[in-house]
C-alpha cells in the first residue's frame, strides 16, 4: 500500500475518534483487509477473537454513519 495513502486512512479513522494499530488484540473491532486475495494470520487472528473483517469500502461506510 502506497505509504501516503496509508497516511491519508489512519488520518481519517483517527479524526473519527478510532485508534489504529499495526496487530490484533480482544478490544480490536474492525481489521481493514488490503488488497490481498489470500487470508493472513491477522485475519485469522481476528476472526478467531470476533473482529469484523472489512474492506475500504465497507470503512467508508461506517465513516459515513
Amino acid at each position: 500500500m502506497d505509504p501516503k495513502f496509508r497516511y491519508e486512512l489512519t488520518s481519517l479513522i483517527q479524526s473519527h475518534g478510532g485508534k489504529v494499530t499495526g496487530s490484533v488484540s480482544g478490544v480490536t473491532d474492525y481489521l481493514l483487509k488490503g488488497e490481498l486475495d489470500h487470508v493472513t494470520g491477522k485475519c485469522k487472528k481476528a476472526v478467531e477473537k470476533g473482529t469484523a473483517v472489512i474492506g475500504y469500502e465497507d470503512l467508508m461506510l461506517l465513516l459515513q454513519k
